[in-house]
């Protein structure tokens, strides 16, 4: 792991993912390109579908660029602050110091659009969970959806160590595979590693999997558990919350080809519920 991506509104909100960003940077040695993603005042306003009188058009567009950046300069500002405070070495490219190293982005555009595009480029997205009428969470998606790299999603308001005791949920599928593979770095530093099984969920042995683990120097403990009438998403959840693990690992299931429907239930279920760090791969 080399490259995490933060994408970073601002001082009000993404300090969060900030501070686990850099964290995980510090575990392993890694660079954090923070990216601040200003919107196009001239593309909004063609959203809108309104038309306005020439004057009044470029009024809202001159509200529009100042705004945009006075919330960049308050981002940059909160990033270096931070750099400044931890002593974190910015760079403009590689090669980067043998510790930790940040780097600061800025682009105009569509935030969701931007981070599929640079997402696909790094090792790990970090954002925070967003509710369904949050703004962020069109981006959240995208980085889920459109960018095939496993995204940490953390609570609101995260903090502490985050994959000290990692749980692992596993029914033997493709996607749950795919998040064994994304994870290793985790769970390779990891003080504890459980494999949660739901026996009428299951495809492939929690045993297989141990024993692959162990041939990549990682000691996992298969822990079956039987989630009677919950939710497989609510039975998760409640069983890693009962391991005190400190981060959840999943693949990001969904069969519809609507793209409403492509999450699947237990990774909205997720993305609405869960007061664990996720780390996800769709």
């Amino acid at each position: 792991m080399k490259t995490i991506l933060v994408p970073f509104g601002g001082p009000e909100g993404g300090e969060a993912a900030l501070a686990a960003a850099f964290d995980i940077a510090r575990r392993f040695h890694a660079h954090v390109r923070v990216l601040h993603v200003r919107p196009d005042p001239a593309e909004a306003l063609r959203m809108t579908g309104m038309a306005f009188p020439g004057s009044m058009r470029r009024s809202v567009l001159e509200v529009g660029e100042r705004h945009a950046a006075e919330a960049a300069d308050a981002a940059r500002a909160a990033f270096e602050d931070y750099c400044a405070k931890y002593k974190i070495t910015v760079v403009k490219g590689p090669p980067a110091p043998p510790e930790v190293s940040a780097a600061w982005r800025e682009v105009v555009g569509k935030e969701s659009l931007v981070v599929a595009r640079l997402g696909r480029l790094c090792d790990l997205i970090v954002m925070e969970r967003a509710a369904d009428d949050n703004p962020a969470r069109e981006t959240l998606e995208a980085a889920l959806l459109d960018t095939g790299r496993p995204v940490l999603i953390l609570p609101p308001g995260s903090s502490g160590t985050i994959g000290s005791k990692v749980a692992l949920g596993w029914n033997g599928s493709v996607v749950a595979a795919n998040a064994v593979v994304a994870a290793r770095h985790f769970m390779a530093s990891a003080d504890q590693v459980v494999i949660l099984t739901s026996p009428d969920a299951s495809t492939a042995t929690a045993a297989d999997l141990v024993e692959e683990l162990a041939w990549h120097g990682i000691d996992a403990e298969a822990h079956p558990f039987d989630r009677g009438s919950r939710r497989i998403g609510t039975a998760l959840l409640a069983e890693a919350k009962a391991l005190d693990a400190d981060l959840l690992v999943l693949g990001g299931y969904g069969t519809s080809r609507t793209r409403s429907m492509l999450l699947g239930s237990v990774t909205r279920y997720m993305l609405a519920e869960s007061d664990l760090p996720v780390l996800m791969v769709h």
